[in-house]
Protein backbone atom coordinates (compact mmCIF):
# COMPACT_ATOMS: atom_id res chain seq x y z
CA UNK A 1 0.00 0.00 0.00
CA UNK A 2 3.11 2.41 0.72
CA UNK A 3 4.18 1.81 -2.75
CA UNK A 4 1.49 2.31 -4.28
CA UNK A 5 0.50 6.01 -2.25
CA UNK A 6 3.71 6.84 -3.79
CA UNK A 7 3.09 6.65 -7.08
CA UNK A 8 -0.21 8.41 -6.60
CA UNK A 9 1.80 11.38 -4.95
CA UNK A 10 4.77 11.25 -7.74
CA UNK A 11 1.51 11.74 -10.14
CA UNK A 12 -0.08 14.49 -8.38
CA UNK A 13 2.90 16.24 -8.51
CA UNK A 14 3.58 15.29 -12.09
CA UNK A 15 0.18 16.96 -12.94
CA UNK A 16 0.25 20.23 -10.99
CA UNK A 17 3.96 20.64 -12.62
CA UNK A 18 2.23 20.56 -15.92
CA UNK A 19 -0.54 22.78 -15.01
CA UNK A 20 1.78 25.08 -14.18
CA UNK A 21 4.06 25.09 -17.00
CA UNK A 22 1.20 25.15 -19.33
CA UNK A 23 -0.29 28.66 -17.37
CA UNK A 24 2.88 30.09 -17.80
CA UNK A 25 2.97 29.88 -21.70
CA UNK A 26 -0.86 30.95 -21.60
CA UNK A 27 0.60 34.05 -20.08
CA UNK A 28 3.04 34.50 -23.10
CA UNK A 29 6.44 33.29 -20.99
CA UNK A 30 8.55 30.63 -22.64
CA UNK A 31 11.93 29.15 -20.92
CA UNK A 32 15.15 29.55 -21.79
CA UNK A 33 15.93 26.30 -23.99
CA UNK A 34 12.46 27.31 -26.42
CA UNK A 35 14.21 30.95 -27.39
CA UNK A 36 16.58 30.82 -30.23
CA UNK A 37 19.82 32.70 -29.74
CA UNK A 38 19.63 35.86 -31.63
CA UNK A 39 22.57 35.82 -34.36
CA UNK A 40 25.83 36.85 -32.99
CA UNK A 41 26.99 40.05 -35.26
CA UNK A 42 30.89 40.24 -36.33
CA UNK A 43 32.69 42.30 -34.00
CA UNK A 44 33.67 45.77 -35.50
CA UNK A 45 37.06 45.55 -36.74
CA UNK A 46 36.03 42.38 -39.12
CA UNK A 47 32.85 44.03 -40.17
CA UNK A 48 34.72 46.93 -42.38
CA UNK A 49 36.72 43.93 -44.01
CA UNK A 50 33.74 41.78 -45.36
CA UNK A 51 33.19 42.24 -49.20
CA UNK A 52 30.08 44.21 -50.07
CA UNK A 53 26.89 42.50 -51.31
CA UNK A 54 27.41 41.60 -55.38
CA UNK A 55 25.91 44.50 -57.51
CA UNK A 56 22.94 43.18 -59.94
CA UNK A 57 23.93 41.98 -63.23
CA UNK A 58 24.87 44.80 -65.59
CA UNK A 59 24.79 48.19 -63.20
CA UNK A 60 28.94 47.84 -61.98
CA UNK A 61 30.03 51.29 -61.12
CA UNK A 62 32.53 51.37 -63.50
CA UNK A 63 29.79 50.12 -66.59
CA UNK A 64 27.62 51.87 -68.93
CA UNK A 65 25.01 51.87 -66.00
CA UNK A 66 27.06 53.88 -64.58
CA UNK A 67 27.40 56.85 -66.71
CA UNK A 68 30.78 55.20 -67.77
CA UNK A 69 32.06 53.68 -71.17
CA UNK A 70 33.21 50.26 -69.62
CA UNK A 71 33.53 48.18 -72.03
CA UNK A 72 32.09 44.14 -72.19
CA UNK A 73 34.73 41.78 -70.55
CA UNK A 74 35.42 38.98 -72.86
CA UNK A 75 33.85 36.65 -70.01
CA UNK A 76 30.54 37.77 -69.88
CA UNK A 77 29.74 37.33 -73.68
CA UNK A 78 29.84 40.72 -74.81
CA UNK A 79 31.54 42.09 -77.79
CA UNK A 80 34.00 44.76 -77.91
CA UNK A 81 34.12 47.81 -80.18
CA UNK A 82 35.59 45.89 -83.34
CA UNK A 83 38.82 46.31 -84.90
CA UNK A 84 39.08 46.85 -88.14
CA UNK A 85 40.15 44.01 -90.44
CA UNK A 86 44.10 43.32 -90.23
CA UNK A 87 45.79 41.18 -92.20
CA UNK A 88 49.58 40.61 -90.16
CA UNK A 89 52.76 39.33 -91.86
CA UNK A 90 55.74 38.87 -89.39
CA UNK A 91 57.76 40.97 -91.79
CA UNK A 92 57.23 44.60 -90.26
CA UNK A 93 55.81 45.35 -86.78
CA UNK A 94 51.95 47.42 -86.25
CA UNK A 95 54.21 50.70 -86.66
CA UNK A 96 55.23 49.49 -89.88
CA UNK A 97 59.09 48.94 -88.90
CA UNK A 98 60.82 46.45 -89.70
CA UNK A 99 60.83 43.51 -87.38
CA UNK A 100 64.01 42.23 -85.09
CA UNK A 101 64.95 38.79 -85.91
CA UNK A 102 64.58 36.43 -83.38
CA UNK A 103 63.30 38.55 -80.75
CA UNK A 104 60.65 38.76 -78.07
CA UNK A 105 56.62 40.12 -79.45
CA UNK A 106 53.79 41.02 -77.21
CA UNK A 107 52.18 43.85 -77.82
CA UNK A 108 53.70 45.59 -80.94
CA UNK A 109 50.12 44.57 -83.39
CA UNK A 110 47.92 45.71 -80.33
CA UNK A 111 46.56 48.59 -82.98
CA UNK A 112 45.76 45.92 -85.33
CA UNK A 113 44.03 43.50 -83.14
CA UNK A 114 46.34 41.32 -81.63
CA UNK A 115 48.73 41.01 -78.58
CA UNK A 116 51.13 37.48 -78.25
CA UNK A 117 51.79 36.11 -75.05
CA UNK A 118 53.85 32.45 -74.44
CA UNK A 119 53.32 29.72 -71.83
CA UNK A 120 56.73 27.57 -71.57
CA UNK A 121 56.63 23.92 -70.60
CA UNK A 122 60.37 24.20 -70.40
CA UNK A 123 62.03 27.25 -69.04
CA UNK A 124 60.66 30.67 -68.04
CA UNK A 125 59.60 32.62 -70.86
CA UNK A 126 56.59 34.50 -71.01
CA UNK A 127 56.88 35.92 -74.97
CA UNK A 128 57.31 34.14 -78.32
CA UNK A 129 59.59 35.25 -80.82
CA UNK A 130 59.70 36.12 -84.20
CA UNK A 131 61.94 33.85 -85.62
CA UNK A 132 64.67 34.07 -88.76
CA UNK A 133 62.76 30.94 -89.86
CA UNK A 134 63.92 30.23 -93.31
CA UNK A 135 64.92 26.77 -91.92
CA UNK A 136 61.88 25.40 -91.34
CA UNK A 137 59.59 27.28 -93.62
CA UNK A 138 59.01 26.70 -97.81
CA UNK A 139 61.40 27.87 -100.34
CA UNK A 140 58.64 30.53 -101.53
CA UNK A 141 57.59 31.69 -97.79
CA UNK A 142 58.77 34.75 -96.67
CA UNK A 143 61.76 34.76 -94.32
CA UNK A 144 59.98 35.52 -90.74
CA UNK A 145 57.41 33.69 -88.49
CA UNK A 146 56.07 33.87 -84.67
CA UNK A 147 57.07 30.64 -82.99
CA UNK A 148 58.45 29.63 -79.80
CA UNK A 149 61.24 31.49 -77.93
CA UNK A 150 64.70 31.20 -78.12
CA UNK A 151 66.35 29.81 -74.97
CA UNK A 152 69.97 30.10 -75.56
CA UNK A 153 71.80 27.60 -76.48
CA UNK A 154 69.39 25.02 -75.34
CA UNK A 155 67.30 26.10 -78.68
CA UNK A 156 63.86 26.82 -78.53
CA UNK A 157 61.72 26.47 -75.92
CA UNK A 158 58.31 24.46 -75.87
CA UNK A 159 55.34 25.34 -74.80
CA UNK A 160 52.11 27.23 -75.82
CA UNK A 161 51.56 30.47 -77.79
CA UNK A 162 48.41 32.34 -76.95
CA UNK A 163 46.72 34.76 -79.85
CA UNK A 164 44.64 37.35 -77.88
CA UNK A 165 42.35 39.43 -79.65
CA UNK A 166 40.68 42.22 -77.80
CA UNK A 167 38.50 43.28 -80.43
CA UNK A 168 37.21 39.93 -80.24
CA UNK A 169 36.76 38.88 -83.92
CA UNK A 170 34.19 36.78 -85.38
CA UNK A 171 37.02 35.30 -87.90
CA UNK A 172 40.62 34.47 -87.89
CA UNK A 173 42.65 32.90 -90.51
CA UNK A 174 46.47 31.79 -90.44
CA UNK A 175 48.79 29.43 -91.67
CA UNK A 176 50.27 26.75 -89.03
CA UNK A 177 53.98 25.20 -90.20
CA UNK A 178 54.78 21.90 -88.69
CA UNK A 179 56.37 18.64 -89.26
CA UNK A 180 54.44 16.50 -90.82
CA UNK A 181 54.53 13.53 -88.18
CA UNK A 182 52.32 15.51 -85.61
CA UNK A 183 48.75 13.93 -86.74
CA UNK A 184 46.99 17.29 -85.74
CA UNK A 185 48.09 20.63 -84.83
CA UNK A 186 46.49 21.63 -81.51
CA UNK A 187 44.20 24.64 -82.26
CA UNK A 188 42.00 25.61 -78.88
CA UNK A 189 39.54 28.98 -79.28
CA UNK A 190 38.16 30.66 -76.37
CA UNK A 191 35.06 32.07 -76.74
CA UNK A 192 33.03 34.11 -74.00
CA UNK A 193 35.41 32.65 -71.26
CA UNK A 194 34.76 28.99 -72.52
CA UNK A 195 36.89 26.92 -74.51
CA UNK A 196 35.33 26.03 -77.71
CA UNK A 197 35.00 22.30 -80.07
CA UNK A 198 37.32 21.73 -81.70
CA UNK A 199 35.10 21.68 -84.77
CA UNK A 200 35.21 25.25 -84.11
CA UNK A 201 39.19 25.68 -85.89
CA UNK A 202 38.53 24.31 -89.63
CA UNK A 203 42.53 23.11 -90.75
CA UNK A 204 42.88 22.47 -94.64
CA UNK A 205 46.32 22.11 -96.92
CA UNK A 206 47.46 25.69 -97.90
CA UNK A 207 48.58 24.59 -101.19
CA UNK A 208 50.26 27.44 -102.09
CA UNK A 209 53.27 25.56 -100.22
CA UNK A 210 52.46 21.94 -102.08
CA UNK A 211 55.79 20.71 -103.94
CA UNK A 212 54.90 19.25 -107.19
CA UNK A 213 55.22 15.90 -105.73
CA UNK A 214 53.05 16.49 -102.72
CA UNK A 215 50.05 18.81 -104.86
CA UNK A 216 48.86 15.80 -106.28
CA UNK A 217 47.91 14.28 -103.02
CA UNK A 218 45.59 17.06 -101.80
CA UNK A 219 48.51 18.08 -99.14
CA UNK A 220 51.08 20.57 -98.92
CA UNK A 221 54.53 19.00 -97.23
CA UNK A 222 57.47 19.78 -97.98
CA UNK A 223 61.46 19.28 -96.86
CA UNK A 224 63.18 22.40 -95.09
CA UNK A 225 66.79 22.09 -96.39
CA UNK A 226 66.17 18.34 -97.13
CA UNK A 227 65.13 17.66 -93.13
CA UNK A 228 61.90 15.87 -91.95
CA UNK A 229 58.91 16.34 -93.91
CA UNK A 230 56.89 19.40 -92.80
CA UNK A 231 53.50 20.59 -93.82
CA UNK A 232 51.60 24.29 -94.35
CA UNK A 233 48.27 23.90 -93.38
CA UNK A 234 45.22 26.93 -93.43
CA UNK A 235 43.09 27.26 -90.33
CA UNK A 236 39.89 29.18 -89.67
CA UNK A 237 38.31 29.76 -86.83
CA UNK A 238 35.18 30.98 -86.52
CA UNK A 239 33.21 31.81 -83.46
CA UNK A 240 29.40 34.14 -83.52
CA UNK A 241 30.73 35.38 -79.55
CA UNK A 242 33.92 36.63 -80.93
CA UNK A 243 37.10 35.50 -80.16
CA UNK A 244 38.95 35.85 -77.18
CA UNK A 245 41.93 33.75 -77.75
CA UNK A 246 43.61 31.08 -79.82
CA UNK A 247 46.19 28.69 -78.11
CA UNK A 248 48.53 26.40 -79.94
CA UNK A 249 49.93 23.91 -77.94
CA UNK A 250 53.27 23.39 -79.67
CA UNK A 251 53.89 20.25 -77.61
CA UNK A 252 55.36 17.27 -79.40
CA UNK A 253 58.21 14.84 -79.83
CA UNK A 254 61.72 16.41 -80.22
CA UNK A 255 62.21 18.46 -83.40
CA UNK A 256 58.65 19.77 -83.08
CA UNK A 257 57.91 23.23 -83.76
CA UNK A 258 55.09 25.15 -84.74
CA UNK A 259 55.08 28.24 -86.89
CA UNK A 260 52.45 31.10 -87.42
CA UNK A 261 52.21 33.45 -90.41
CA UNK A 262 49.87 35.38 -92.50
CA UNK A 263 47.37 35.78 -89.68
CA UNK A 264 44.28 37.69 -91.25
CA UNK A 265 41.85 39.10 -88.70
CA UNK A 266 37.71 39.86 -89.42
CA UNK A 267 35.67 41.33 -87.17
Amino acid sequence: MRALRGVAALTLTGLAVAAAYMGLRSLGLRPRWEVAAPAASPPPELESRMPPPLSPQGVASDGPGAGGEGDPSPSDGGRAAPYEAARIEFETYGDGRPVESNAAAAEEWREQGLVLSFQSYTADATRPHVLDARGYLPPAASRHALGPPLSGEQGLEVGMTHLDFPGRPRRVAFTLFGPDLIDSFLVIVWSGGERLPATAAAHSPDMRYATEGSSGSGQATYSPGGRATFRAERVVVEAAGGIDRISLDGWGPPGHILLVDHLEIDP
